[in-house]
């Protein structure tokens, strides 16, 4: 079966919005791929090097030109909104084993702390102290690559305990729960992606955690009347200011939340946000343009 590959480079701010519009017009998948520089494989952590690039594919078919068409016409629209850089749309005619296969030689093993995410394919011999990630990412955002899911796993280390509940939002590949529930915790893991769930489940069951990870489709909302000890959401800001009285509602006492996703333009909007639902802001890291906050929930 032929397809054609369209790619944009863009600022990281747009990633999710163009994301959108290549999903909007039947993309099959997104793939969101950061160019780094990395001396050493998986020892030190990769240095970004340029604007991601957001890549999707069509089937060609006798649609796909009036698909691009919208596609272009929809993003020129988003360059109205300031989304800028947004570059021109790219496109290439692929085969069914390259649009399956190609798109694996990006993705390498990553050390984090104690945790070392490896994709399947790859070979990692590994400590006795270290946790080790078998992550097929798939079509599904989540690689360890973007300085937020960096920061989390980072964070995350530091704070899961063994019997904790664990609630992860916008879950993606599963690359935050499956470290959480080798940690010891019980997660519930949520996405509003059909795909990613389908994706965090194969990567669960990979990782043999079936029974520490439920993964379901859905936002926090699905989990109205519970409480978690930990709520990790790695989202975008705008998501975050929205949903914080529920992240306060789903917290159990000096429960924390870690959430990150978030530019550093907006940091003070979310945590403006977090301090209306009466959380205390007790942390906050960075790694360039992002940010993730830590905050806990008032004792009982």
């Amino acid at each position: 079966m032929h397809w054609v590959e369209l790619s944009v480079e863009a600022h990281p701010e747009a990633v999710d919005a163009i994301a959108d519009v290549f999903r909007q017009h039947g993309t099959n998948g997104v793939a969101v791929e950061q160019p780094i520089q990395s001396h050493i494989e998986g020892e030190e952590p990769p240095v970004k090097s340029g604007n991601p690039v957001i890549r999707a594919f069509l089937p060609a078919n006798d649609r796909v030109e009036a698909e691009i068409s919208g596609i272009e016409s929809d993003l020129w629209h988003l360059q109205a909104f300031d989304l800028s850089p947004i570059g021109a749309l790219q496109r290439r005619d692929v085969e069914e084993e390259d649009w399956a296969h190609g798109w694996k030689e990006h993705f390498h093993p990553l050390k984090i702390g104690r945790v070392v995410i490896k994709p399947s394919w790859r070979e990692w011999e590994g400590k006795p102290d270290e946790i080790v990630v078998e992550l097929d990412p798939g079509m599904a955002f989540g690689t360890g690559l973007h300085p937020t899911t960096r920061l989390m796993i980072e964070a995350l280390q530091d704070r899961v305990r063994p019997g904790m509940e664990v609630l992860d939002l916008g879950t993606g590949s599963g690359i935050l729960a499956i470290p959480a529930a080798r940690l010891g915790s019980q997660v519930t893991a949520l996405d509003i992606s059909d795909v990613a769930v389908e994706v965090a489940r194969e990567n669960v069951t990979i990782n043999r955690v079936e029974g520490q990870v439920s993964v379901a489709e859905g936002t926090v909302e699905a989990v109205t009347g519970r409480r978690f000890d930990l709520i990790l959401a790695n989202i975008i800001a705008s998501v975050l200011v929205h949903i914080a009285p529920d992240l306060a509602a789903a917290l159990k006492p000096e429960g924390e939340v870690l959430a990150s996703g978030i530019i550093d333009e907006r940091v003070d909007l979310v945590r403006t946000a977090f301090g209306d639902a009466g959380l205390e802001i007790t942390d906050a890291t960075r790694d360039g343009d992002w940010w993730l906050i830590v905050a806990r929930s008032p004792a009982a």
